[in-house]
């Protein structure tokens, strides 16, 4: 081989090598099976041409020409527009992380459950109060709500569970039909009055309900599952039954920030699938094109068909005219 023979086929070899490198990290940014293929097949070529001093390097130069520049065209432009859209989807991943850590902050410095226990005691102490009085038709000493409604005013807004169906909640706290024993203070269902004396006022808040501005708290007792509801507007107490319990939450209450914790970790679930998909899937239009293109590189024939340009124009075209924004 000639002096100037040498020099073309080093640049040639060269050249060939940085084509490989750039084909390579792209191939590991995209993970991508056919464009690991794609890589092997090339490096097969390169290394054909550079074991075999013999051959015409111009024709490894026109294979690059032909085939890889433009593929290397196309997969920088892509990877381009993936590296924007996953910086993205990072961003709101740490944006929803960034929130989630605040509110949860502020949740844990709400004692709801902790509160919760005192208001049962409170509340319990407050029916008892409400007993004497209603027996004696007087009361022993001043009747006062005060730290028995402290709770709904603490953390109504929220922890209470919104309630949306206006008629049932009217159903709910209709005590117009209702036996009652009634005191300047409260009125308490009969028949509830008769169950807190039997079962010594024990009684535990289960959770609270919120209609607008109103307030309704369910309690049962320690040594039964019966329930009954304080509508907090009216001071009125009354069992619930099945009837009226049907299709309703009884579930221990949470945050509305809890809630909003929740949505946000379960969308930040969601993106993390998203953004392990962004760099491996491709636009169907470009897996075509990949496929067709591994397929013609791959023939076995390949060093003649380099020969004829117009027979690999269609796929050239195919590469340069994808649109890789969509």
């Amino acid at each position: 081989m000639q002096e100037g023979q040498q020099e073309i086929y080093a640049q040639a070899i060269k050249d060939s090598n940085k084509r490989l490198l750039v084909l390579k990290t792209l191939s590991n940014f995209f993970n991508h099976k056919d464009l690991f293929a794609v890589y092997i097949r090339t490096k097969v070529i390169h290394n054909l041409f550079e074991s075999n001093t013999g051959l015409d390097p111009n024709k490894l130069e026109l294979f690059h020409i032909q085939y890889t520049s433009s593929l290397i065209d196309l997969f920088q432009k892509l990877k381009k527009a993936k590296e924007q859209q996953y910086l993205l989807v990072n961003d709101e991943i740490y944006i929803n992380d960034e929130l989630v850590g605040k509110l949860e902050k502020q949740t844990q410095s709400l004692d709801f459950t902790g509160e919760s226990r005192k208001h049962s005691q409170n509340m319990g102490a407050k029916l008892r109060e409400l007993y004497s009085i209603l027996e004696s038709g007087t009361a022993g000493k001043p009747f006062s709500w005060g730290d028995a409604l402290m709770l709904s005013t603490r953390f109504g807004q929220e922890f209470y569970r919104e309630f949306t169906d206006a008629e049932k909640f009217l159903q709910l706290t209709e005590a117009e039909t209702k036996k009652t024993y009634r005191s300047d203070y409260a009125a308490i269902e009969r028949k509830l009055m008769g169950r807190l004396n039997k079962l010594n006022f024990r009684i535990k808040f289960t959770c609270g309900l919120r209609y607008q501005n109103d307030y309704l708290e369910v309690f049962e007792f320690v040594d039964s599952n019966d329930k009954f509801i304080f509508i907090e507007a009216i001071k009125t107490f009354l069992l619930l039954d099945n009837e009226m319990a049907a299709g309703l939450d009884f579930s221990k209450n949470m945050s509305n920030k809890a809630d909003i914790v929740n949505s946000l970790r379960q969308k930040n679930d969601m993106l993390h699938d998203k953004l392990g998909s962004i760099k491996t899937s491709l636009p169907t239009d470009v897996e075509d094109v990949l496929e067709s293109y591994l397929e013609k590189i791959s023939g076995v024939d390949f060093l003649e068909e380099l020969q004829n340009v117009d027979e690999q124009t269609n796929i050239l075209r195919a590469m340069l005219n994808i649109n890789i924004t969509k």
